[in-house]
């Protein structure tokens, strides 16, 4: 078995432990005095990690939920998709389906049953979905726990940050939060992929969410970790791996997470293929090549629908990221003035194609930076050429 995996959440034995972070994650909620707001930019294992604290809940008995924001395009289907959620926890008991017509009276749910665990449910809500609906689909798991003896549940939204997007007719964060806030039994954890967005959400004093939560950041791991996993997962399957390989693995993918356990993963199914026992620079070559190509349409694809300030900002970071597009910066690279650039990357951001982190802004993928340096000579540079 390959002992890597990338491009799905990550458990068991093929989880990066970051047992520091799990501990701290599981205390608090376990304590239950606050909720927790997680940042992390993309691709540093939140859910991997949230999902494993879980499932030490669910081992425990806890009712627990994970739900994924980005896979909801309006407030609708979230009503539906939120309940049905909320029903499984109690494995569809039939007193649950008489509670959901009690507590959901503003939504009118029907519920049928076919041949699926679940029912299907319907809601009439009328023209529009209104505030009040959705304080009671948001209400259900509270009121549900105390109802059925439950003293606690866990219950995570991914992408939180898109709850923003699903209505202009509802004030939504408003409404979580004035629901949430009152509740006792449900402890939530809050993350998302866009850190500068979340930030907003819940360090900004006109936001609804301002200092509700724990801030909770998830930075890379220590590269002795990084180191000992690496190792211990490549001897359990009986290969070795040198000292510089595992440098240059690390520098290439900057001991993110996910990037790492794909170069990993690709070296991995590279001295597989020819019958190896230890992974070789030939290996890690062969896995940016994989890696890149497998990608290569995607980033075609993100490069042709930038706006025209867009593609020379992200060139100028692919090669240097900075802490600051001063004068000097904007015409070593050729770019705009300071307003066209900060709407630049505004935009960016807002796609999470870049990031800051720690003050500096760069490309949130190293891939798709090497990708886009290789797209044309690389300009002569003052500051840390990544290319």
């Amino acid at each position: 078995m390959n002992p890597f995996k990338y491009g799905k959440e990550v458990a068991g034995y093929q989880f990066y432990d970051r047992s520091e972070s799990c501990g701290q994650l599981y205390r608090t909620l376990k304590d239950g005095s606050t909720n927790v707001v997680l940042y992390a930019p993309r691709r540093y294992g939140k859910t991997s990690l949230v999902l494993k604290v879980l499932h030490q809940f669910k081992n425990e008995g806890v009712k627990c939920i994970h739900f994924d924001l980005s896979k909801i395009n309006s407030l609708e289907k979230f009503c539906v998709e939120y309940t049905q959620a909320v029903y499984a926890l109690w494995g569809g008991l039939p007193e649950i389906v008489s509670k959901l017509k009690e507590y959901l009276v503003h939504l009118h749910p029907t519920v049928s049953f076919s041949d699926g665990i679940l029912p299907e449910i319907t809601f009439d809500y009328g023209e529009r979905m209104n505030s009040l609906a959705v304080s009671e689909v948001l209400d259900l798991p509270e009121k549900l726990a105390e109802q059925m003896g439950d003293e606690a549940v866990v219950i995570a939204f991914d992408e939180f940050q898109d709850v923003a997007d699903l209505t202009k007719s509802v004030p939504l964060e408003a409404v979580f939060r004035s629901v949430i806030q009152s509740h006792k039994r449900v402890r939530y954890v809050f993350l998302g992929s866009k850190t500068h967005l979340m930030q907003r959400m819940f360090g900004s004093r006109s936001r609804p969410f301002y200092k509700s939560a724990l801030s909770v950041k998830i930075g890379k791991p220590p590269e002795e970790e990084s180191v000992e996993f690496l190792v211990s997962r490549f001897a359990a399957e009986g290969i070795e791996i040198a000292d510089p390989v595992l440098s240059r693995m690390l520098e290439i993918s900057q001991n993110i997470p996910y990037f790492l356990q794909a170069m990993a993963a690709l070296s991995f199914q590279s001295v597989e293929a020819r019958g190896g026992r230890k992974v070789e620079d030939s290996d890690l070559d062969a896995a940016i090549v994989r890696f890149t190509e497998g990608n290569e349409d995607y980033y075609d694809e993100i490069l042709r629908n930038l706006a025209e300030a867009q593609l020379p900002l992200l060139e100028a970071l692919a090669h240097e990221p900075t802490d600051r597009f001063d004068e000097t910066y904007r015409k070593r690279h050729r770019l705009g003035g300071l307003s066209t650039v900060h709407s630049a990357v505004r935009g960016l951001m807002r796609r999470g194609i870049i990031d800051s982190v720690k003050g500096v802004y760069a490309m949130d993928d190293p891939f798709f930076a090497r990708y886009v340096c290789r797209r044309k000579p690389t300009t002569v540079l003052t500051g840390r050429d990544l290319c």
